[in-house]
């Protein structure tokens, strides 16, 4: 996640899961990882009570690819985040 989250900045709120870790290349010392995520979906959370913050779920597709571009990890992380009522035009669970 430090690869891709300031703590201290944006609506995230927690990671909440992550599926489908492939690790496809060795990674040495010395090397030079990044990581690329693409939303590939937006979920709104129920909010239980008026109280209750305002979230929603993003599940990103994460790509992570070494200093020659060569993808060394992919996998799916949900991030549980702040929203705002226009955030999210897609369908609540």
């Amino acid at each position: 996640a430090g690869l891709f989250v300031d703590a201290g900045v944006g609506p995230v709120i927690a990671n909440y899961g992550l599926e489908g870790l492939r690790f496809l290349q060795p990674v040495k010392p010395g090397d030079t990882i990044q990581a690329r995520l693409t939303c590939q979906q937006k979920t709104v959370k129920r909010q239980r009570s008026a109280e209750e913050r305002a979230t929603g779920v993003v599940q990103w597709a994460v790509d992570v690819t070494n200093q020659h571009q060569e993808v060394v990890a992919v996998y799916s992380i949900l991030t549980l985040v702040a929203r705002r009522e226009a955030d999210f035009p897609t369908d609540i669970t």
